[in-house]
């Protein structure tokens, strides 16, 4: 976020943010007709983020929100724990890079913020999630290439949202914007566009997210993980159904 203390842009262009999708010309096959039409990809690029005293980390991902993505990213990994340890991050494009700056561990204060408080979730409002996450995915409307992710209250009030060609990137992004505007505490479920595998399983379970749903299906890695954790896991929710994998007493019916 181009507001928010400590971080810093250098060599994008102002209309970067934006800068997600790029035209090309493709061949469609077509009821027995080959012809030459326009078309338009999703930008991946590599982001490499330097830590200092830690191995360069490279993230592919779609550019424009990079500095939520690089702190989400460091969250997600435990390498940080709140917005307050993030002194610096210093976005460079030619070729993209962050640079970050924050509170060595040994002169850390705080930790990572209580898990929110889980109370009864009305089933029914998993479809309402879905419809409103769907309006949101501008960039797979326009391309059909890239996942998402959704952060919700427990009053179902959207706190952040994230889009990218990587599904662990959209996750990432949303938990950034959510921590850059101090509302990761408000987050108790996570929406995702994609299969519910046991790394984005994780990625809930440490930034203190209790309920973990989405439009496809668990892995057997992430059903065991999310038992161990008391993580709900809800999965391919559609139009009326849902699959419940674990820990399905915090939902309710009407």
């Amino acid at each position: 976020m181009s507001n928010s203390p400590g971080i810093r842009h250098t060599g994008f262009p102002a209309h970067q943010a934006s800068n997600f999708l790029r035209p090309t010309t493709l061949h469609r096959y077509d009821c027995g007709m080959l012809q030459r039409v326009p078309d338009m990809v999703a930008v991946e690029e590599p982001l490499r983020i330097h830590v200092p005293g830690m191995e360069t980390m490279q993230l592919e991902r779609t550019p424009g929100d990079d500095e939520n993505l690089v702190a989400g990213h460091l969250l997600c990994r435990g390498i940080i724990q709140s917005r307050e340890e993030v002194l610096d991050i210093t976005i460079t494009a030619g070729p993209d890079r962050a640079d970050v700056l924050f509170t060595p561990p040994g002169n850390r204060t705080r930790c990572m913020p209580p898990r929110p408080r889980r109370g009864a979730v009305d089933m029914h409002r998993f479809f309402e999630f879905k419809h409103a996450f769907e309006r949101r995915q501008q960039l797979f409307r326009n391309t059909g290439a890239s996942h998402a992710a959704a952060l919700f209250s427990l009053n179902g009030e959207l706190v952040a949202f994230g889009e990218d060609v990587s599904r662990h990137n959209a996750f990432d992004k949303a938990v950034g914007r959510a921590m850059h505007e101090g509302q990761l505490h408000r987050a108790s479920i996570a929406m995702l566009s994609s299969r519910l595998a046991l790394e984005l399983v994780n990625k809930a379970d440490t930034v203190g997210i209790p309920i973990l749903c989405g439009f496809s299906v668990a892995t057997s890695s992430a059903v065991h993980r999310a038992l161990e954790r008391d993580i709900t896991l809800v999965g391919r929710i559609r139009q009326d159904t849902m699959n419940i994998y674990t820990c399905s007493w915090p939902l309710s019916e009407i």
